[in-house]
């Protein structure tokens, strides 16, 4: 849903802090009785900090196809998404991981549109996938760091997705 009154680049009022993140990778965690959930795993600018966000995996595997820089012979729904922006001449100008409330990510799209700026509420997964595609940047707020970010040891070792696609 649109912002009503909410128009900026993506970039929070001044008393709100947040950090600039990039997708490290998609990754697989072992659950129980054999199965494993994709986890994308975001880092912030100096390496330190892990932030790991759980996703379903056909969403898992559109990131995925992003970073690899892979198409598929059709449009796949996150790129069926930016050609519509570009058709309608708007673009997808940041993302945002705002909250993180009982487990669950928050996040806000921006969307460029000649000089305006509407944000649009969204799956952080949905946000990412685009955001990869656009090459738009991703913030996420310090507090949301500080109550979900993981050591880096904490996440050697994970299976890539790749090993589940090849």
């Amino acid at each position: 849903m649109v912002q009503d009154g909410e128009v900026g680049d993506c970039l929070p009022a001044e008393t709100e802090q947040t950090i600039s993140v990039k997708i490290r990778g998609v990754f697989l965690v072992e659950s129980g009785e054999g199965g494993s959930s994709p986890v994308v795993l975001l880092e912030d600018d100096s390496g330190k900090k892990i932030i790991p966000i759980f996703v379903g995996l056909s969403e898992a595997i559109s990131i995925q196809n992003a970073l690899r820089g892979e198409t598929s012979p059709r449009p796949m729904t996150h790129d069926l998404f930016i050609s519509a922006l570009e058709c309608l001449g708007a673009s997808v100008s940041g993302v945002l991981i705002d909250e993180l409330d009982g487990g669950v990510y928050y996040a806000r799209l921006t969307i460029r549109h000649e000089d305006l700026d509407k944000e649009v509420d969204a799956r952080p997964s949905d946000c990412l996938a685009l955001a990869i595609r656009a090459g738009a940047p991703v913030l996420i707020r310090e507090e949301v760091v500080r109550s979900s970010a993981v050591e880096k040891g904490d996440v050697e070792g994970l299976r890539s997705l790749e090993s589940l696609m090849d």
